[in-house]
């Protein structure tokens, strides 16, 4: 393929369009970013073009291009409060249990910079100690092209290579690193929400760098859910306890509460206790505690159960108008002192 074509560019591309368009398709290919199993042969390609393409300016004219400001890729610049240019802001998703967001506290994140190859100063190329047959043309110096023989763009019709791409850069001359931020998170952050830290984002040499803006996402949870600030959450409880009441435990983020349980019905029922959910924030109130009581039936009953509960049925038989009033009402209304059928 025609070194114009690969770059995808038009015959005449001036220097400044060479770099772009190479640099945006190296950014795709680099095998680094592009999982394809053929993607470091064409990223080699693409070099390949795009130093034929610039070989080939340099060689038209009385010296190489010259480097200019519009060559470098524009900056994501933003403008300080100040008015005056700075880094730009990066974006992170920041993923939170519904504990870790209940109680904040501190962070760290690691941001990708990219910068210059430090194995090879940026240039993409090793020297290498002895020269090589190149693979591509194996070393005639000539491949066949559209119009016959044509020199190997590889080796520059010298049959041999004495450099390669650096192999800790992949030839982009590029190198992506870590950068721990820490940041610290308060407490009570919604799903949604937004942190700011300051000076975290992209750097501009002789400008305030930008901010790292956090979106704080929140992971489903087994028990909990939000309603607003408001925390929900189901608690299985014993028919039994719902009748003759007591003390519940309740299990919160920041540990456990005992709720007083009113004596009342089997049936399910809610309780809910003011300020006691997710913590407030930026004048907001806190939201409150809701829990979903679902009243259980014991299961099973042994021999000793199962003595404690005739005695119990029994006593509410004694008095079913009193204890189980719809019981009392379906018996008034269909059994009857009738003899019994046969």
């Amino acid at each position: 393929m025609d070194a114009h074509e690969l770059l995808g560019l038009a015959p005449g591309a001036s220097a400044h369009d060479i770099k772009r368009a190479f640099r945006r398709l190296a950014m795709l290919w680099h095998p680094d970013r592009n999982p394809d199993p053929h993607a470091l042969e064409h990223f080699k390609a693409l070099r390949a073009a795009y130093e034929t393409l610039l070989d080939g300016l340099a060689a038209g004219s009385d010296e190489a291009p010259a480097a200019s400001d519009d060559d470098a890729e524009p900056a994501d610049e933003g403008r300080d409060a100040a008015g005056g240019t700075r880094g730009a802001d990066r974006h992170h998703d920041l993923t939170l249990t519904i504990e870790a967001a209940f109680h904040g506290g501190e962070r760290t994140i690691d941001v990708g910079d990219e910068g210059t190859c430090d194995a090879c100063d940026g240039s993409g190329e090793e020297v290498l100690r002895h020269t090589r047959l190149c693979a591509h043309c194996h070393g005639t110096g000539r491949v066949h092209g559209r119009t016959g023989l044509v020199a190997c763009r590889y080796c520059a019709g010298r049959g041999y290579l004495t450099k390669q791409a650096c192999p800790s850069c992949h030839g982009s001359g590029r190198q992506r690193t870590l950068r721990p931020v820490i940041a610290h998170l308060p407490a009570g952050l919604l799903d949604g929400d937004e942190i700011r830290v300051a000076g975290a984002g992209d750097p501009v040499a002789g400008a305030p760098s930008g901010d790292l803006i956090l979106h704080i996402r929140h992971l489903p949870h087994a028990l909990y859910r939000l309603e607003g600030r408001n925390l929900v959450l189901e608690r299985p409880v014993s028919a039994l306890r719902m009748l003759i009441g007591g003390e519940l435990a309740i299990p919160l983020p920041g540990g456990t509460r005992t709720l007083r349980l009113e004596a009342g019905t089997a049936a399910a029922r809610t309780l809910r206790v003011a300020g006691a959910g997710f913590p407030g924030r930026k004048g907001q109130a806190a939201g409150d505690l809701i829990v979903h009581l679902v009243p259980v039936l014991p299961e099973a009953p042994d021999a000793g159960m199962r003595g404690l509960l005739e005695q119990l049925d029994t006593l509410v038989t004694a008095n079913h108008s009193r204890h189980l009033p719809d019981v009392a009402l379906w018996e008034a209304r269909w059994l009857h002192d009738t003899p019994d059928v046969p």
